[in-house]
C-alpha cells in the first residue's frame, strides 16, 4: 500500500497516542501508516462481523481516501491465511465467475467440468487449487453484501461446502436458470500454498520482473479465452464463462457486461460445429491463414470435399485461443495453401 495522505504524519507523536483510541480510530491510522497490524485488526474486525466499525472508519477518511481504504478492505475481507487438511500454510480466497447462460442450463452448475476446464487452461501454477461451490447465484443480491458478510461467506466454505451452499439459498442469494437467460454467476474457493517461514523470500529485485510480469498477463488473458471456449465446448447452456477474480470485480463486470473479447472464440466454435453436422462422421479439416487482426479458416470433410470458409476479427493476443478451439474441434489444423 502507497501512503494516502501525503501530509498527514504521525511520527511526533508517542505510540500510545497513534494507535489508542475507538477501533474505528486505531484502523484509520494504521491504515494510513501502511502499518502490518492493519491486516490483523481488520481480521479480528471482520471475523466478529463488527461492520459498524469500519463504517465508522469510512467516515473519518477524507473523501479521497475512502474508495483506496475500501479497496483494501474488500480485498482483504475476501482472503485469510490457514492451515489446510494436509497441514500446509496456504491463502484461502474466494473466487468468482460470471457465465452467460440460457435456460436450459441444470438448477447447479457442472462444477466437476468447470473445474477441469480451468485447469486444463493452464489457469493454476504449482501448489494452487481450486474448488466450484456448486450453486448458481443471482448477481444483484450479491451487491449486498459487505465486507463482513464476504469474511463469514469466505468462512462457511472453508468450514463445509455443503452448509456453505444451503446458507446462500436461505439468504436468497441464489439463481435459478429456469427463471430466464442472462448473466449468473458462481463463486469457488482458490487456495495457494504459502512458502516455509522458513523459506527464502527472495530480494525486491527477484519478486517483481516488468517484461516477465507482462508477458504472464498476456498469457494468462489467452488462458481465460480458452478456458470460456471450452467451458462452452462441454457444456452448451453456458454459451460464455469468465473467471474475474473478488466480488467487486464480478459487480463491475456485470454492470459493464464486456463480452466483446470472448464473442469471437464462441463464433468460431459454432462456424466448426455447423459444418460437422453437414458430414455423416462429423469429422472436419481446417486450413487456416491470419493477418492481423484477421483470421481465414476453410473446413472441408475427411474425403476432402469442400464445406465452408469464413473470416473472423482476431487480434494477436486472441490468436493462441482461437488456435486451441480448432484445434478441440477439429481432425487438423494447418496452415492454407497460398494461391
Amino acid at each position: 500500500m502507497g501512503r494516502r495522505d501525503d501530509d498527514w504524519d504521525d511520527s511526533a507523536k508517542t505510540p500510545r497516542e497513534r494507535f489508542t483510541g475507538t477501533p474505528a480510530d486505531r484502523l484509520v491510522r494504521l491504515w494510513r501508516a501502511e502499518d502490518p497490524r492493519f491486516d490483523e485488526l481488520l481480521d479480528e474486525l471482520l471475523d466478529n462481523g463488527r461492520q459498524a466499525v469500519i463504517d465508522v472508519a469510512v467516515q473519518k477518511l477524507r473523501d479521497d481516501e475512502q474508495m483506496a481504504f475500501m479497496d483494501d478492505v474488500e480485498s482483504l475481507s475476501e482472503m485469510v491465511d490457514r492451515v489446510n487438511d494436509a497441514g500446509e500454510r496456504t491463502s484461502a480466497s474466494l473466487y468468482w465467475f460470471v457465465a452467460e447462460v440460457t435456460d436450459e442450463a441444470e438448477s447447479a452448475p457442472p462444477v466437476h467440468l468447470l473445474e477441469q476446464a480451468f485447469a486444463g487452461a493452464e489457469l493454476l501454477a504449482e501448489g494452487e487449487t481450486l474448488r466450484l461451490l456448486p450453486v448458481w447465484l443471482d448477481p444483484e443480491p450479491l451487491s449486498y453484501l459487505d465486507p463482513s458478510d464476504r469474511r463469514a461467506l469466505l468462512r462457511r466454505i472453508i468450514a463445509s461446502f455443503e452448509d456453505a451452499a444451503d446458507h446462500m439459498e436461505d439468504q436468497e442469494l441464489t439463481a435459478d436458470p429456469a427463471d430466464g437467460a442472462g448473466l449468473l454467476a458462481f463463486v469457488g474457493l482458490f487456495e495457494q500454498r504459502l512458502p516455509d517461514r522458513d523459506g527464502e523470500e527472495g530480494t525486491a529485485e527477484d519478486a517483481y520482473d516488468e517484461e516477465a510480469e507482462a508477458a504472464e498477463d498476456a498469457r494468462l488473458l489467452a488462458a481465460l479465452d480458452v478456458f470460456s471456449a471450452a467451458v462452452a465446448e462441454v457444456y452448451a447452456p453456458i454459451t460464455r464463462c469468465r473467471s474475474v477474480g473478488g466480488l467487486t470485480d464480478l459487480l463491475d463486470f456485470v454492470a459493464e457486461e464486456p463480452w466483446d473479447d470472448t464473442a469471437v472464440l464462441g463464433d468460431l466454435g459454432r462456424f466448426v460445429d455447423v459444418a460437422s453436422a453437414e458430414v455423416e462422421d462429423g469429422v472436419v479439416d481446417a486450413a487456416v491463414s491470419w493477418t492481423p487482426g484477421m483470421l481465414e479458416v476453410g473446413l472441408s470433410a475427411a474425403d476432402g470435399r469442400w464445406l465452408d470458409s469464413a473470416t473472423f476479427a482476431v487480434e494477436e493476443e486472441q490468436l493462441t485461443p482461437a488456435m486451441e478451439v480448432l484445434k478441440r474441434r477439429c481432425r487438423t489444423v494447418r496452415p492454407a495453401a497460398k494461391g
